[in-house]
């Protein structure tokens, strides 16, 4: 049975994603999990996410934009 996907409110989720800048409709965090360790998260306002961890905070920021232009662009492809 399909469920529906209730959008979700930009200002709730830029209050925990709060790096709004770098591609459309797409919020990130970074958070330091351990000693010079990071993650970087983001999402969109219908609950897709994309993550990645590692050392280099600014490299994981870039390819979670990355993903999230990917996942935009395939949806771009599958609504023409």
């Amino acid at each position: 049975m399909k469920s529906f996907v209730r959008i979700l409110d930009a200002e709730e989720v830029q209050k925990e994603y709060p790096i709004a800048d770098r591609v459309p409709g797409w919020f990130f965090r970074l958070r330091e999990v351990a000693n010079c360790a990071w993650i970087a998260e983001g999402t969109d306002l219908w609950g897709r996410q994309v993550s990645d961890s590692g050392h280099d905070e600014e490299q994981l920021l870039e390819s979670c934009c990355a993903a999230a232009y990917r996942i935009n662009e395939q949806i771009q492809k599958s609504i023409r």
